[in-house]
């Protein structure tokens, strides 16, 4: 068997083997509508949105879109699941919560309050400070990004 054949070969096994846990490319949503208006929540959060619904083709438009989300809250809450003997802080939990509705040019009412949570928990040492806060920022940007990505998905399978 040559090298060449060898390396398609293996390329061709990783690539069932990741097809049969379930693994698939996050690709971008596909929206059935045309534009979209945003208002409530973050700046941020507000941006990272409008970025992913730009990304499938759909105009943001400050008012008037086909579909209108109102995000009535996005925030992270910070909690203490342990401390050690000497009563320091051990480990976090951080929670990330978006409450979101929408409302379609279909519909005149908007739809009941959806709430989606992202939960991380992380070990802390006090002697690891900086490592420690680069941790919490990247699960914090990690969570954010997986809540708009749902929430984007969400929205878009509900106006169908």
């Amino acid at each position: 068997m040559t090298s060449s054949a060898r390396n398609n070969l293996l390329v061709l096994l990783a690539t069932l083997l990741l097809i049969a846990c379930g693994f698939q490319l996050r690709g971008s949503i596909e929206a059935n509508f045309n534009s979209i208006t945003i208002s409530g929540g973050s700046n941020d959060f507000v941006k990272q949105l409008n970025k992913r619904f730009k990304q499938a083709g759909v105009k943001i438009v400050p008012t008037g879109g086909e579909v209108k989300v109102e995000i009535l809250k996005n925030e992270l809450k910070k909690n203490i699941l342990s401390l050690n003997s000497s009563g320091l802080v051990s480990e976090y939990e951080l929670i990330y919560t978006a409450i979101y509705r929408v409302q379609s040019i279909k519909d005149e009412k908007w739809s009941e309050p959806i709430t989606l949570d992202q939960t991380r928990q992380y070990t802390y040492d006090d002697k690891n400070i900086v490592a420690k806060e680069l941790e919490e920022s990247r699960l914090v940007t990690g969570m954010k990004d997986e809540l708009i990505r749902s929430m984007a998905a969400q929205i878009s399978l509900q106006t169908n």
